[in-house]
């Protein structure tokens, strides 16, 4: 930046003086060519001001001999055109000598007759000389000033490195729950601290998920597997009833197959939420389906002394897996059947609001106070531990699951007694 100021400062000013010595130039032959070289040599002598004048020095030379310089010398000049002279030696005064560090600029008459003016630039010089010396000066500040910076901002930084790296460290020590601080350098730095937060917080959820769904799975296999444990023992114990035996033997297998059962059932959980299973998706008739649901767990809930009726005004067709939204209703119906107290009034009803398919089940069970019905959507989570009613504790998880997976929302609410869950799943135009 500095050598370019430099640069243009000295163009500009070496063209003023150049503009200046081409107007006095312009003058001096006007003069001369009106009225001869010797005539403008004897005006010039005859005025004792334009041999003290310093602005410009000036030298006419006549055809006949007759010269005229206020300081400017033949040597320093050329016979046309412009000439820069500079200094022989140091210069103790402005003008100690003939050859100071001057332009000068030289031209001919209509006579013949020499015309010369120059001017001193020693002032360019020294202004070029001011400029380096500002330059090298501020330079240095500016380095200075950018080492001090530096050295700021550097600690700084460090110091708020620091802290991120303790809350790393107490992270790794087993404190999930510390988040990093705001580093304050920036909208990026503080950007990159809320994605490695949420990135942190859904770590901890799935931990927490994780350490849920370990000790759920404890908690249900630690009954199916006593009982096959006791019934195994009658076995080995040598019972010489061949029935007795053969029923042990058959309620340990049962016993097996619930196992397997949950063991299924968190495998397609699973899929379902990592979005590893291959949805099969169809134009499926909510309607149609829902009849066909109803159909098949009718017996079952009359059997309980229970009633299950349906509603379907209309056709809604949306576009879905038709083998999870019917495993997902029939968990809502077995869920009404077996936990929501029986004999229990099942309705359920489809139909459209607002371009969505609707999907609701209500029954007059015990209902799900509002501040567990978040948590009964979990796996393996009971209301009451104590239920001897069968089943695992996916149902309603199972439901969520399938739900998300279609790009629809899961509300429970009080039906007053009971129960209303309300599936909405987006329509196929």
């Amino acid at each position: 930046m500095v050598a370019g100021v430099d640069y243009g400062l000295m163009r500009f000013a070496e063209a003023e003086v150049r503009d200046g010595l081409s107007h006095q130039m312009e003058v001096m032959r006007a003069d001369a060519d009106r009225h001869g070289t010797a005539t403008l040599v004897q005006e010039l002598n005859a005025e004792t001001r334009n041999r003290d004048a310093r602005r410009y020095l000036l030298l006419v030379e006549a055809p006949d001999g007759s010269v005229f310089s206020n300081g400017l010398t033949r040597l320093a000049v050329n016979a046309t055109g412009f000439r820069h002279n500079l200094p022989n030696k140091a210069r103790p005064a402005r003008w100690p000598d003939q050859t100071p560090n001057m332009m000068t600029l030289s031209a001919r008459a209509a006579d013949g007759g020499l015309l010369a003016v120059g001017r001193d630039i020693q002032h360019l010089d020294e202004l070029r000389g001011g400029i380096r010396r500002f330059a090298l000066w501020s330079g240095l500040a500016l380095i200075l000033l950018a080492l001090a910076g530096g050295w700021v901002s550097g600690r700084l930084f460090l110091r708020r490195l620091e802290g991120v790296n303790q809350a790393v460290g107490r992270i790794i020590a087993g404190q999930d729950s510390t988040r990093l601080p705001a580093v304050g350098l920036g909208r990026e730095f503080d950007q990159l601290a809320d994605n490695l937060n949420r990135m942190l917080d859904r770590q901890e959820a799935a931990l927490t998920a994780l350490k849920s769904l370990s000790e759920g799975v404890a908690h249900e296999l630690r009954t199916p597997l006593n009982r096959v444990r006791n019934r195994l023992e009658q076995v080995a114990a040598g019972i010489d009833d061949v029935a007795t035996r053969d029923e042990a033997i058959e309620r340990a297998l049962a016993e097996t197959d619930q196992v397997s059962a949950l063991f299924e059932a968190l495998l397609t959980l699973a899929r379902i939420e990592n979005g590893s299973v291959g949805l099969k998706m169809a134009p499926v008739n909510i309607s149609a389906l829902t009849a066909t649901v109803s159909d098949i767990y009718r017996p079952l809930v009359e059997e309980t002394g229970g009633v299950l009726s349906a509603a379907l005004p209309s056709p809604a067709v949306i576009n879905g897996d038709a083998a999870l939204l019917q495993q997902a209703l029939a968990n809502l119906i077995e869920n009404a059947v077996f936990h929501g107290g029986a004999p229990a009034t099942i309705e359920i009803s489809t139909g459209i609001i607002d371009g969505k398919a609707i999907l609701r089940v209500a029954d007059d069970g015990i209902g799900v106070p509002e501040t567990e019905r978040k948590k009964v959507l979990r796996r393996f989570y009971r209301i009451n531990q104590a239920d001897p009613a069968p089943g695992s504790g996916l149902g309603l998880a199972m439901v969520a699951a399938v739900v998300r997976a279609h790009g629809g929302q899961l509300s429970l609410s009080d039906n007053a007694p009971g129960l209303i869950v309300e599936i909405t799943l987006p329509r196929t135009p």
